[in-house]
């Protein structure tokens, strides 16, 4: 993961030092996160086409770019950090696959991927409501 430390560095320092990219915003870069997933879609068709898998690699570089940069984004505005975002999709990847990383649990491992969302769901919506309601009390 040293790779992904200097690359979290490199998209730092152009956020901080790149006159476009220290303007940017969430909203100006929708659209450069739609063509760079667009452009992901059209290299895997190259790849099965033609065998191309650097094409894909590339464009999925461009799509950690701008998870990273958007990430950098959130993190300045304080609201959350790359870290926060892995940390997330992490628990989110072991709660909705209990057969590899909970199989003793017969009740989670029973449940359909779409019941697993939907448990999921329900879990957030809790936290949330518990986290409003204590934010109120104090």
């Amino acid at each position: 993961m040293q790779e992904f430390d200097r690359f979290i560095k490199v998209v730092g320092e152009i956020r901080e030092k790149c006159p476009w990219d220290s303007v940017q915003t969430h909203e100006s870069l929708k659209k450069y996160l739609v063509e760079e997933s667009q452009e992901v879609l059209d290299g895997i068709d190259r790849l099965n086409e033609t065998g191309d898998s650097d094409n894909l690699c590339e464009e999925l570089g461009d799509v950690l770019f701008q998870v990273v940069l958007h990430s950098l984004i959130a993190q300045e505005e304080g609201i959350f950090t790359i870290e926060d975002v892995i940390s997330g999709i992490t628990d989110k990847m072991q709660f909705r696959h209990p057969k590899i990383f909970a199989p003793e649990d017969r009740e989670l491992c029973s449940l359909s991927w779409e019941a697993l969302k939907a448990k999921e769901r329900s879990v957030k919506s809790n936290s949330k409501n518990n986290k409003t309601a204590h934010e109120s009390q104090m």
